[in-house]
Protein backbone atom coordinates (compact mmCIF):
# COMPACT_ATOMS: atom_id res chain seq x y z
CA UNK A 1 0.00 0.00 0.00
CA UNK A 2 1.26 3.46 -0.77
CA UNK A 3 0.20 7.15 -1.69
CA UNK A 4 1.82 8.65 -4.42
CA UNK A 5 0.95 12.26 -6.74
CA UNK A 6 0.45 11.68 -10.83
CA UNK A 7 0.71 15.43 -12.68
CA UNK A 8 0.42 16.00 -16.06
CA UNK A 9 -0.16 18.63 -18.40
CA UNK A 10 -3.67 18.21 -20.50
CA UNK A 11 -3.16 17.83 -24.00
CA UNK A 12 -4.78 19.74 -26.84
CA UNK A 13 -7.47 16.61 -26.96
CA UNK A 14 -8.85 17.56 -23.34
CA UNK A 15 -9.96 20.55 -24.88
CA UNK A 16 -13.45 21.55 -24.34
CA UNK A 17 -13.66 17.67 -22.56
CA UNK A 18 -15.67 17.40 -19.27
CA UNK A 19 -13.12 16.17 -15.99
CA UNK A 20 -15.00 12.93 -15.95
CA UNK A 21 -15.01 12.09 -19.93
CA UNK A 22 -11.58 12.89 -20.23
CA UNK A 23 -10.43 10.45 -17.33
CA UNK A 24 -12.66 7.95 -18.18
CA UNK A 25 -11.66 7.83 -22.08
CA UNK A 26 -7.24 8.95 -21.06
CA UNK A 27 -7.24 6.38 -18.24
CA UNK A 28 -9.21 3.59 -18.06
CA UNK A 29 -7.54 1.50 -15.93
CA UNK A 30 -10.74 2.71 -14.13
CA UNK A 31 -14.27 3.11 -14.95
CA UNK A 32 -15.84 5.82 -15.54
CA UNK A 33 -18.27 5.16 -11.90
CA UNK A 34 -14.59 4.79 -10.58
CA UNK A 35 -13.54 7.41 -11.57
CA UNK A 36 -16.40 9.49 -10.53
CA UNK A 37 -15.98 8.48 -6.79
CA UNK A 38 -12.68 9.76 -6.92
CA UNK A 39 -13.29 12.84 -8.14
CA UNK A 40 -15.99 12.76 -5.22
CA UNK A 41 -13.18 11.97 -2.56
CA UNK A 42 -11.42 14.92 -3.77
CA UNK A 43 -8.01 12.84 -5.38
CA UNK A 44 -8.34 15.22 -8.48
CA UNK A 45 -6.94 18.75 -8.59
CA UNK A 46 -6.76 21.05 -11.36
CA UNK A 47 -3.97 23.71 -11.14
CA UNK A 48 -3.43 22.86 -7.66
CA UNK A 49 -6.79 23.06 -6.33
CA UNK A 50 -9.40 20.41 -5.64
CA UNK A 51 -11.72 19.25 -8.00
CA UNK A 52 -15.17 17.82 -7.28
CA UNK A 53 -17.14 18.60 -10.21
CA UNK A 54 -17.46 16.13 -12.52
CA UNK A 55 -18.99 18.38 -15.28
CA UNK A 56 -15.60 20.75 -14.86
CA UNK A 57 -14.56 22.09 -18.21
CA UNK A 58 -10.68 21.64 -19.29
CA UNK A 59 -8.34 23.61 -21.12
CA UNK A 60 -4.92 22.82 -22.23
CA UNK A 61 -2.58 23.29 -20.56
CA UNK A 62 -4.42 23.21 -17.20
CA UNK A 63 -2.52 20.88 -14.62
CA UNK A 64 -3.76 17.87 -13.68
CA UNK A 65 -3.11 16.00 -10.49
CA UNK A 66 -4.01 12.53 -9.35
CA UNK A 67 -3.64 11.68 -5.72
CA UNK A 68 -5.06 8.31 -4.28
CA UNK A 69 -6.43 8.18 -1.03
CA UNK A 70 -4.04 4.86 -1.06
CA UNK A 71 -3.03 2.76 -3.78
CA UNK A 72 -2.56 -0.71 -3.86
CA UNK A 73 -0.75 -1.74 -6.63
CA UNK A 74 -1.87 -4.93 -8.63
CA UNK A 75 0.99 -7.64 -8.27
CA UNK A 76 3.38 -8.56 -10.49
CA UNK A 77 5.83 -11.07 -11.85
CA UNK A 78 9.35 -9.78 -10.19
CA UNK A 79 11.76 -12.70 -11.60
CA UNK A 80 13.54 -10.86 -13.90
CA UNK A 81 16.73 -12.16 -14.91
CA UNK A 82 20.06 -9.58 -15.97
CA UNK A 83 21.86 -11.16 -18.97
CA UNK A 84 24.25 -8.64 -19.80
CA UNK A 85 25.78 -5.66 -17.50
CA UNK A 86 28.46 -3.29 -18.28
CA UNK A 87 28.88 0.21 -17.59
CA UNK A 88 27.06 1.74 -20.29
CA UNK A 89 24.04 -0.47 -20.61
CA UNK A 90 22.17 -3.71 -19.35
CA UNK A 91 20.17 -6.41 -21.21
CA UNK A 92 17.68 -7.84 -19.41
CA UNK A 93 14.83 -10.86 -20.21
CA UNK A 94 12.06 -9.62 -18.71
CA UNK A 95 9.04 -11.80 -17.55
CA UNK A 96 5.45 -11.56 -18.39
CA UNK A 97 3.29 -9.44 -16.17
CA UNK A 98 5.51 -6.91 -15.54
CA UNK A 99 5.51 -3.40 -16.65
CA UNK A 100 8.86 -1.45 -18.18
CA UNK A 101 7.45 1.86 -16.76
CA UNK A 102 4.90 3.68 -14.68
CA UNK A 103 1.93 4.02 -16.45
CA UNK A 104 -1.65 3.39 -14.78
CA UNK A 105 -1.81 2.02 -11.30
CA UNK A 106 1.91 0.48 -11.57
CA UNK A 107 4.52 2.31 -10.22
CA UNK A 108 6.79 0.65 -7.74
CA UNK A 109 6.13 -2.75 -9.47
CA UNK A 110 7.60 -1.70 -12.55
CA UNK A 111 11.05 -2.88 -14.31
CA UNK A 112 12.39 0.31 -14.12
CA UNK A 113 11.28 1.10 -10.41
CA UNK A 114 12.46 -2.88 -9.35
CA UNK A 115 16.14 -1.78 -10.81
CA UNK A 116 16.72 1.27 -9.17
CA UNK A 117 15.54 -0.57 -5.97
CA UNK A 118 18.51 -3.20 -6.41
CA UNK A 119 20.93 -0.75 -6.82
CA UNK A 120 21.22 -0.66 -10.67
CA UNK A 121 20.03 3.50 -10.46
CA UNK A 122 17.99 5.57 -12.84
CA UNK A 123 18.19 3.77 -15.89
CA UNK A 124 17.17 4.52 -19.48
CA UNK A 125 14.88 1.86 -21.47
CA UNK A 126 15.66 1.67 -24.76
CA UNK A 127 13.19 -0.35 -25.99
CA UNK A 128 9.94 -1.35 -24.53
CA UNK A 129 7.82 -4.35 -24.34
CA UNK A 130 4.23 -4.71 -23.28
CA UNK A 131 3.86 -5.76 -19.74
CA UNK A 132 2.37 -9.14 -20.64
CA UNK A 133 4.98 -9.79 -23.13
CA UNK A 134 8.13 -11.37 -21.94
CA UNK A 135 11.58 -11.46 -23.08
CA UNK A 136 15.17 -9.40 -24.22
CA UNK A 137 15.13 -5.36 -23.42
CA UNK A 138 18.08 -2.73 -23.16
CA UNK A 139 18.71 -0.42 -20.27
CA UNK A 140 20.95 2.40 -20.52
CA UNK A 141 22.99 3.37 -17.82
CA UNK A 142 24.03 6.95 -18.93
CA UNK A 143 22.10 9.38 -20.59
CA UNK A 144 24.66 9.54 -23.95
CA UNK A 145 24.83 5.54 -24.47
CA UNK A 146 20.85 6.10 -24.68
CA UNK A 147 21.08 8.37 -27.04
CA UNK A 148 23.64 6.43 -28.66
CA UNK A 149 21.12 3.28 -28.95
CA UNK A 150 18.08 5.07 -29.36
CA UNK A 151 20.25 5.88 -33.17
CA UNK A 152 20.62 2.25 -33.63
CA UNK A 153 16.86 1.14 -32.68
CA UNK A 154 15.72 0.84 -36.97
CA UNK A 155 18.90 -1.63 -37.81
CA UNK A 156 18.21 -3.27 -34.35
CA UNK A 157 17.45 -6.28 -35.02
CA UNK A 158 14.50 -8.07 -32.70
CA UNK A 159 13.20 -11.56 -33.01
CA UNK A 160 9.73 -12.87 -31.21
CA UNK A 161 8.10 -15.85 -30.29
CA UNK A 162 4.24 -15.80 -30.62
CA UNK A 163 1.33 -18.67 -30.33
CA UNK A 164 -1.57 -18.06 -32.61
CA UNK A 165 -5.01 -20.02 -33.28
CA UNK A 166 -5.51 -21.80 -35.96
CA UNK A 167 -2.61 -23.59 -38.60
CA UNK A 168 -0.30 -21.00 -39.92
CA UNK A 169 0.01 -22.55 -43.13
CA UNK A 170 3.65 -20.80 -44.72
CA UNK A 171 6.11 -18.33 -44.08
CA UNK A 172 4.86 -15.16 -45.24
CA UNK A 173 6.10 -11.12 -45.27
CA UNK A 174 3.18 -8.87 -43.83
CA UNK A 175 2.89 -5.68 -45.12
CA UNK A 176 0.51 -3.04 -44.92
CA UNK A 177 0.17 -0.17 -42.55
CA UNK A 178 -1.23 0.36 -38.76
CA UNK A 179 -3.56 2.14 -37.96
CA UNK A 180 -6.05 3.77 -34.89
CA UNK A 181 -9.17 1.14 -35.17
CA UNK A 182 -12.04 3.34 -35.49
CA UNK A 183 -14.60 0.22 -34.94
CA UNK A 184 -13.24 -0.43 -31.61
CA UNK A 185 -14.58 1.73 -28.21
CA UNK A 186 -10.87 0.84 -27.00
CA UNK A 187 -8.48 4.03 -28.06
CA UNK A 188 -5.17 2.34 -28.26
CA UNK A 189 -6.23 -0.83 -30.32
CA UNK A 190 -4.74 -0.47 -33.82
CA UNK A 191 -5.93 -1.98 -37.27
CA UNK A 192 -4.03 -3.58 -39.76
CA UNK A 193 -4.68 -3.42 -43.26
CA UNK A 194 -2.63 -5.57 -45.97
CA UNK A 195 -0.82 -4.18 -48.63
CA UNK A 196 -2.99 -5.87 -51.40
CA UNK A 197 -6.26 -3.34 -49.29
CA UNK A 198 -4.55 -0.13 -50.31
CA UNK A 199 -7.90 0.92 -51.95
CA UNK A 200 -9.94 0.59 -48.22
CA UNK A 201 -7.01 3.69 -47.04
CA UNK A 202 -8.86 6.10 -48.96
CA UNK A 203 -12.15 5.38 -47.05
CA UNK A 204 -10.28 5.76 -43.53
CA UNK A 205 -9.16 8.87 -41.88
CA UNK A 206 -6.50 9.19 -39.74
CA UNK A 207 -2.48 8.46 -39.42
CA UNK A 208 -1.12 5.40 -41.36
CA UNK A 209 2.10 4.26 -39.99
CA UNK A 210 3.70 1.40 -42.81
CA UNK A 211 4.66 -1.89 -41.31
CA UNK A 212 6.68 -4.79 -42.14
CA UNK A 213 6.92 -8.62 -40.44
CA UNK A 214 8.13 -11.64 -41.55
CA UNK A 215 6.27 -14.99 -40.13
CA UNK A 216 7.66 -18.03 -39.85
CA UNK A 217 5.71 -21.30 -38.76
CA UNK A 218 7.57 -23.12 -36.68
CA UNK A 219 5.14 -26.01 -35.39
CA UNK A 220 1.66 -26.66 -35.06
CA UNK A 221 -0.74 -28.96 -33.09
CA UNK A 222 -4.45 -28.78 -33.60
CA UNK A 223 -5.16 -25.41 -31.66
CA UNK A 224 -2.27 -23.67 -32.33
CA UNK A 225 0.49 -22.71 -34.24
CA UNK A 226 4.16 -21.34 -32.55
CA UNK A 227 5.59 -18.30 -35.44
CA UNK A 228 9.13 -16.61 -34.94
CA UNK A 229 7.93 -13.07 -35.90
CA UNK A 230 10.77 -10.88 -37.28
CA UNK A 231 10.52 -7.35 -37.43
CA UNK A 232 11.70 -4.85 -39.82
CA UNK A 233 9.69 -2.09 -38.47
CA UNK A 234 8.78 -1.60 -35.23
CA UNK A 235 5.39 -0.02 -34.00
CA UNK A 236 3.49 -0.69 -31.08
CA UNK A 237 1.31 -3.53 -31.04
CA UNK A 238 2.64 -4.84 -34.50
CA UNK A 239 2.66 -8.21 -34.28
CA UNK A 240 -0.75 -8.31 -32.48
CA UNK A 241 -2.60 -6.34 -34.53
CA UNK A 242 -0.94 -7.79 -37.59
CA UNK A 243 -1.71 -11.43 -36.72
CA UNK A 244 -5.17 -10.18 -35.71
CA UNK A 245 -6.14 -8.43 -39.07
CA UNK A 246 -4.40 -11.73 -40.66
CA UNK A 247 -7.16 -14.17 -39.04
CA UNK A 248 -4.57 -15.89 -36.56
CA UNK A 249 -5.11 -13.88 -33.23
CA UNK A 250 -2.24 -14.63 -30.21
CA UNK A 251 -2.94 -16.67 -27.61
CA UNK A 252 -4.14 -15.38 -24.54
CA UNK A 253 -4.58 -11.73 -25.91
CA UNK A 254 -7.11 -9.75 -24.43
CA UNK A 255 -7.11 -6.71 -26.88
CA UNK A 256 -6.41 -8.46 -30.24
CA UNK A 257 -7.35 -11.90 -29.33
CA UNK A 258 -11.31 -14.08 -29.89
CA UNK A 259 -13.13 -11.36 -28.40
CA UNK A 260 -11.98 -7.49 -27.50
CA UNK A 261 -14.40 -7.69 -24.42
CA UNK A 262 -12.17 -10.06 -22.59
CA UNK A 263 -9.71 -6.47 -22.27
CA UNK A 264 -12.75 -4.44 -21.08
CA UNK A 265 -14.07 -6.92 -18.52
CA UNK A 266 -10.21 -7.48 -17.88
CA UNK A 267 -9.64 -3.70 -17.02
CA UNK A 268 -12.66 -3.35 -15.18
CA UNK A 269 -11.81 -6.43 -12.80
CA UNK A 270 -14.61 -8.93 -13.74
CA UNK A 271 -13.07 -11.85 -16.17
CA UNK A 272 -15.12 -14.95 -16.02
CA UNK A 273 -13.93 -18.50 -15.10
CA UNK A 274 -15.06 -18.80 -19.32
CA UNK A 275 -13.58 -16.36 -20.31
CA UNK A 276 -9.92 -17.42 -18.40
CA UNK A 277 -10.77 -20.90 -20.25
CA UNK A 278 -10.93 -19.21 -23.80
CA UNK A 279 -7.50 -16.74 -23.13
CA UNK A 280 -6.08 -20.31 -22.36
CA UNK A 281 -2.94 -17.98 -20.95
CA UNK A 282 -3.17 -15.21 -17.83
CA UNK A 283 -1.16 -13.03 -20.25
CA UNK A 284 -0.59 -12.87 -24.22
CA UNK A 285 1.49 -15.27 -25.70
CA UNK A 286 4.26 -13.34 -27.03
CA UNK A 287 8.22 -13.43 -26.20
CA UNK A 288 11.14 -11.47 -27.53
CA UNK A 289 13.63 -14.49 -28.50
CA UNK A 290 16.43 -12.88 -30.06
CA UNK A 291 17.99 -9.18 -29.85
CA UNK A 292 21.05 -8.00 -32.34
CA UNK A 293 22.28 -4.40 -31.95
CA UNK A 294 25.82 -2.81 -31.81
CA UNK A 295 27.57 -1.62 -28.53
CA UNK A 296 27.36 2.52 -28.58
CA UNK A 297 30.96 1.70 -27.37
CA UNK A 298 32.74 -0.45 -29.02
CA UNK A 299 31.09 -0.58 -31.82
CA UNK A 300 30.71 -4.50 -31.77
CA UNK A 301 27.16 -6.29 -32.73
CA UNK A 302 26.19 -7.98 -29.57
CA UNK A 303 23.68 -10.90 -29.89
CA UNK A 304 21.10 -12.63 -27.06
CA UNK A 305 18.61 -15.17 -26.82
CA UNK A 306 15.74 -16.38 -24.43
CA UNK A 307 14.40 -18.93 -24.06
CA UNK A 308 11.08 -19.42 -24.88
CA UNK A 309 8.75 -19.96 -21.37
CA UNK A 310 7.28 -22.78 -20.11
CA UNK A 311 3.50 -21.92 -20.30
CA UNK A 312 3.74 -20.76 -24.43
CA UNK A 313 5.99 -23.98 -24.86
CA UNK A 314 3.66 -26.08 -23.40
CA UNK A 315 0.59 -25.25 -25.76
CA UNK A 316 2.60 -25.47 -28.42
CA UNK A 317 3.84 -29.05 -28.25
Amino acid sequence: MMKRRVVSTLPAAAENQTLLAYLSGRFNYHSPEEWQQKIAQGELLLNGAVCCNTEQMLQCGMILEYVPQMLCEPAVATDYRIVYADDVLLVIDKPGNLPVHPAGPYFANTLWALLEKAGYGKLHMVNRLDRETSGLLIAARTAQSAGELAKTLPAMRKCYYTLVHGNFPERVCARGWLTGDTRSPIRKKQRFIAAENESILNDIEGKFTAVETIFTPLRHNCDYTLLSAELHTGRMHQIRATLHGMGFPVAGDKLYGLDENFYRRFAQGILSESDRRQLVLERQALHCAELSFVHPISGKTMTFYSELPREIADLSM
